[in-house]
């Protein structure tokens, strides 16, 4: 081996306590050059260095094991069903909703046609302003959801 691969494996086996230490220690002869308030900020911010550079783990890191990821990937599974079954269920309800406004138009037109002609065309304005207005709102606010993304 190199002197610089055994120098290098000499210092990779300090503990980091030394480490820290002699981060915090400037050589002499740096020391005798810099002024005391130089001094102070060096070794100031070779002591932040220190701190920064320590594995930060969280005490709930420290906690999680293999159980507690299972668990949440199966929660995270759960919610993924039941996302689905209420979509599945928005569905089914707009389909009812929308049958069911076809066959009150359906015996409406059938009803109303053969009896009153005029009340028929009263009702069916009526429907579509009705219509125009619930579709434009829609379509207006869709307009300023795109506007303020």
């Amino acid at each position: 081996m190199s002197e610089q691969e055994n120098e290098f494996k000499k210092s990779s086996d300090k503990n980091p306590k030394e480490e820290g230490e002699n981060l915090e220690k400037l050589p002499a002869e740096i020391e005798e050059l810099l002024p005391p308030q130089l001094r102070r900020v060096v070794q100031a911010t070779l002591s932040m260095q220190r701190i920064s550079s320590s594995p930060f783990v969280s005490p709930i890191q420290e906690k999680i094991n293999e159980q507690h990821i299972s668990r949440i990937l199966d929660i995270v599974e759960k919610d993924d069903e039941r996302a689905f079954y209420d979509t599945q269920s928005a569905r089914k309800y707009t389909l009812i909703t929308i049958v069911i406004f076809l066959l009150f138009f359906g015996g409406l037109t059938v009803f109303l046609v053969s009896k009153n002609v005029a009340l028929y065309q009263d009702i069916l304005k009526i429907i579509i302003i009705f219509g125009g207005g619930f579709g434009s709102g829609f379509g207006y606010k869709g307009y300023l959801d795109r506007k303020n993304k």
